[in-house]
């Protein structure tokens, strides 16, 4: 869907200001990759390459698509994204040797700290004598 006129150019024309890429802050000459027109705020952004617009989330906020002025430029399939949370990656393979391995090595590190207590311990008495 095209707006009936392109608010990117007439708010462009209007100020003569360079259009600038609103990640990196660089001046866009020619086409921006990416442009994202919000009518009802008079607000519009350019991103200058795809690395960009990759953040326009962190400017804009999600859910900008519907808002995207150059559509046409996008009509190639896109990836579906699924929110899975990942389980245990060792699928409890070994589970017991890492299980060993991290108690070891929380005794291995007491036994560090009860020895570097037993030093400053007994160095500072010697101090003081």
């Amino acid at each position: 869907m095209m707006y009936p006129a392109d608010p990117v150019e007439n708010s462009n024309q209007n100020t003569n200001e360079p259009i600038t890429c609103i990640h990196c802050k660089s001046v866009i000459e020619g086409k921006p990759w990416i442009t994202v027109c919000f009518q009802e705020d008079d607000y519009t952004v350019h991103a200058c390459k795809y690395l960009c617009s990759k953040n326009l989330q962190y400017h804009i906020g999600k859910g900008y698509f519907k808002h995207v002025v150059n559509k046409e430029d996008f009509q190639e399939p896109r990836p579906l994204l699924s929110n899975k949370v990942k389980g245990d990656i060792t699928a409890n393979f070994g589970i017991q040797e890492i299980k060993d391995e991290i108690s070891y090595e929380e005794k291995r590190m007491e036994m560090v700290e009860d020895e570097y207590e037993y030093e400053c311990g007994y160095s500072s008495e010697d101090s003081e004598g």
